[in-house]
C-alpha cells in the first residue's frame, strides 16, 4: 500500500523575537503561510521494519538524518506497527532556504501514514508528534495561515489570505543556518534585553479587512536586516522583485529565500524571468488553505 501527500512550503508573513526563555531558546511571534510550492511525498508500506527515504536530489539523506525518516519511525512506533516504510520524495522546495522543506516532508510523511492506517492517530496527537521533530512540522501538517508564539510550534487561528494573492518565491543558493541567524540577532539586539517586539495586530487587521494587498504594508521579519548585510544575493533578489513591481519583498524565516507579493500575474512572471535569467531559483505560487482534519 502507498499514499502520496504534498508537503507545502512555508513563508513567514511576520517573524519577530519576543525574548529569550529560561532554557536558552528564543521566544518568537510569527504568522506563517503555506504556499503551493511543494514536495511530492509518497509513502510505501513494507513488510520489514526498515524505514528509508529515496529522493530525486542526491544530497537528501536516506537514513535517520532525514527528518521524514524519523517522522515515519515515530508514527510506526505510535501505532505499534511491525511494518516499515519507503519514503519517496520528489523535492521541489529549495533546501536550507527558510522554506521549511524538511518539515514539509516530515508532515507529509505523517499524514500519508495516517491515511494508510485509516486515521489511527488523532489530529492533535499528530501535531504533538510533529512538534517533537521540529517547530515547523505542526504548521506543515495544518497549513493555511496560522499564528504561533513561544517556540513556534503552538498554532492559533489567524485570518486567511485570499487564495488569489500572487507570490513569487526565490532563492540564490547562499547558505544560512538558523543558529547562525539567531547569533546575528543576539549581536544586533544585545540578546533582546531591551527589545520591544513589533507585534502583528496591524497585519491581522489588514488581512481581515480584505482590501486587496493592503497587508503588504505590515509584513515583517526581524532576521532580514542582519542577514541581508551578510548575504548580498538575497538582498539583490529582494531588490529585483521590487524593481519588477512587487508590492513588497521580504525574507522568509532566517533566510536566504525571499518572497514577493504581486498584484498582477504579468509582473510576477517578469520577476521570475529576471531572477531566473540571473541564475537563481524563482517560481510563482499561491496561498494554500488549511488542510481538512
Amino acid at each position: 500500500m502507498e499514499k502520496t501527500v504534498m508537503g507545502y512550503a512555508k513563508i513567514n508573513l511576520h517573524l519577530d523575537v519576543t525574548g529569550i526563555m529560561a532554557d536558552g531558546y528564543h521566544s518568537v511571534e510569527t504568522v506563517m503561510q503555506s504556499l503551493s510550492l511543494c514536495d511530492e511525498v509518497t509513502v510505501l508500506l513494507t513488510e520489514d521494519r526498515t524505514v528509508c527515504a529515496k529522493c530525486n536530489i542526491d544530497q537528501v539523506p536516506s537514513d535517520e538524518r532525514n527528518i521524514a525518516v524519523r517522522a515515519a519511525r515515530l508514527y510506526l512506533d505510535e501505532v505499534e506497527s511491525k511494518s516499515g516504510a519507503v519514503i519517496k520524495i520528489n523535492k521541489r522546495i529549495p533546501m536550507a532556504a527558510g522554506l521549511a522543506g524538511g518539515s514539509a516532508d516530515a508532515a507529509a510523511t505523517l499524514l500519508a501514514l495516517n491515511e494508510l492506517f485509516d486515521g489511527a492517530v488523532e489530529h492533535d496527537r499528530l501535531l504533538e508528534i510533529g512538534a517533537s521533530l521540529g517547530a515547523d512540522v505542526p504548521f506543515c501538517i495544518a497549513c493555511g495561515t496560522k499564528y504561533s508564539d513561544g517556540r513556534g510550534d503552538r498554532l492559533q487561528s489567524f485570518p486567511s489570505l485570499d487564495e488569489n494573492v500572487i507570490f513569487v518565491v526565490a532563492c540564490g543558493g547562499e547558505g544560512v543556518s538558523t543558529p547562525w541567524g539567531y547569533r546575528l540577532l543576539d549581536e544586533s539586539f544585545d540578546r533582546f534585553q531591551n527589545y520591544t517586539p513589533v507585534g502583528c495586530e496591524q497585519l491581522k487587521n489588514a488581512i481581515s479587512d480584505r482590501e486587496k494587498l493592503c497587508f503588504t504594508d505590515f509584513l515583517f521579519n526581524i532576521f532580514e536586516k542582519p542577514v541581508f548585510a551578510e548575504r548580498p544575493v538575497a538582498k539583490m533578489i529582494a531588490e529585483m522583485m521590487l524593481e519588477s513591481r512587487a508590492k513588497a519583498a521580504r525574507m522568509s524565516g532566517s533566510g536566504p529565500s525571499v518572497f514577493g507579493v504581486f498584484d498582477s500575474a504579468d509582473a510576477a512572471e517578469h520577476a521570475v524571468k529576471a531572477i531566473s535569467d540571473a541564475g537563481y531559483f524563482a517560481t510563482v505560487c499561491s496561498p494554500v488553505a488549511e488542510r481538512n482534519k
